[in-house]
């Protein structure tokens, strides 16, 4: 099975990531949510990237001396076109035997939802 972007949406651009509007496409953060499922299946689970420009970091140097940067997808600037674009080939290459094994995949470069959650219904019981 195969993974398939059904929506983007980031409540830091409440009128849609199409209109959002940096004042600095190059230095910019936000956070975009992506409804992922099964191609061909009903159903998706929610991934969170955060967007960055690549100014932003060293505009926001980490007070500590470094910074990890699991879940961020940095662009050359703002453009929604590429983030979509981003997330729609990490989808077409995200594929397992399970959809618990393509999520697995995909939440090495998105917050899956149900990471760490132990209350999924595929979880074993753990009590």
């Amino acid at each position: 099975m195969r993974a398939e972007l059904r929506h983007l949406d980031s409540t830091d651009a409440p009128d849609g990531m199409d209109s959002f509007r940096p004042d600095n496409p190059r230095d910019f953060t936000l956070l975009v949510t992506a409804a992922i499922g099964v191609a061909g299946q009903e159903g998706a689970d929610n991934f969170d990237f955060v967007v960055v420009g690549p100014d932003w970091f060293g505009n926001n140097p980490p007070g500590n001396g470094f910074r990890w940067a699991r879940h961020f997808i940095v662009l050359h600037a703002w453009d929604p076109k590429v983030v979509r674009r981003a997330i729609e080939d990490l989808c077409h290459r995200a594929t397992g035997a399970t959809w618990e094994e393509v999520a697995s995949k995909l939440s090495r470069f998105g917050h899956w939802e149900f990471e760490d959650d132990d209350q999924r219904p595929w979880a074993p019981d753990l009590y």
